[in-house]
């Protein structure tokens, strides 16, 4: 009954959170503009290659706040696929307009307040100009993390249905085997229509090579003093050193609690993971279908410093 009881009162204040940032849009048609939130912090990676456990790590500190654990709800207000001929969750700076930027600054300001905003949102990877162009003075924290592991958590993840499907596609998949259909699941790519009978394994490798190359074509027009790379496999094997020179270059003190998240870092379990963490997981998982897959991402991983 306890645990019935917690479960309803965490959905009640999950849909408050939900809707909460909503009001900024009606709101921001009448109230003073807001100025953009100051040195916000905007973290990057492909999805299921550990943004989670970073970001649990960073929001550990008493001087940064987020809209939630993942700014959907900032970006899908104004551009969900749906109203842009399901093109994709790609974005760029000539698609920030000026109600819309007053709507996310107003929903910033309505929940992180005086503190530094952190976001982790996995789309973002796709729309780094978009978010330069909203947030100039952003620390953008890149973590890159090697192919295999990262497409066969992807490949793992699409299998947990209905647990992180974003969306039901206008067309259908039809490659998936038991997953065919119109359920699409994390970052929607560009060209994903030419994936529509691809298998599961290239759909996901497709995702690692869409999102990484994204975020490496962006950092180009980013200067060097906003942009902090972080390899998930340092991360991991050090994770209080890591985490200790990523906050001081963001100018933040590594506090207790995150000094003991990052000292039980191997054995901790985030909350969007399926499995507990542990060294060679894809090839007890996803050896065949990874070996077939790495061709399609020999030349993104080079470009991310792996070498092949």
């Amino acid at each position: 009954m306890r645990t019935n009881r917690a479960f309803a009162l965490r959905r009640i204040v999950w849909q408050v959170r939900r809707s909460t940032p909503r009001i900024a849009r009606p709101l921001s048609r009448v109230l003073p503009s807001f100025e953009p939130p100051k040195s916000p912090i905007l973290v990057l990676g492909c999805p299921r290659s550990g943004t989670s456990i970073l970001y649990e790590a960073l929001v550990r500190s008493p001087e940064l706040r987020s809209v939630q654990s993942e700014g959907h709800i900032l970006w899908d207000e104004f551009h969900h696929p749906r109203d842009r001929g399901w093109d994709s969750d790609a974005l760029d700076a000539g698609d920030v307009g000026e109600r819309e930027r007053e709507y996310v600054y107003c929903a910033v300001r309505l929940f992180v307040r005086r503190a530094r905003f952190l976001d982790k949102t996995p789309e973002s990877c796709l729309r780094v100009r978009y978010l330069d162009t909203l947030f100039p003075d952003a620390t953008f924290v890149f973590l890159r993390r090697s192919a295999a592991p990262t497409v066969s958590s992807l490949v793992e993840a699409w299998k947990a249905r209905p647990r992180f499907v974003k969306y039901r596609l206008p067309e259908t998949l039809n490659g998936l085997g038991p997953l065919s259909g119109n359920q699409w699941s994390f970052a929607l790519v560009p060209r994903w229509r030419e994936l529509r009978d691809a298998s599961l394994e290239e759909v996901c490798a497709r995702q690692y090579v869409a999102c990484n190359e994204a975020v490496l074509d962006g950092r180009t027009e980013i200067d060097d003093a906003r942009w902090i790379d972080l390899r998930y496999e340092d991360l991991v094997r050090n994770p209080v050193e890591e985490l200790r020179t990523l906050h001081a270059r963001l100018g933040l003190e590594l506090v207790p609690a995150a000094a003991r998240y990052a000292a039980g870092l191997a054995g901790n379990v985030s909350r969007t993971a399926l499995s507990a963490p542990r060294a060679g997981k894809w090839r007890e998982q996803n050896a065949e279908a990874i070996g077939r897959i790495l061709p399609l991402v020999a030349d993104t991983e080079r470009r991310l410093g792996y070498s092949a």
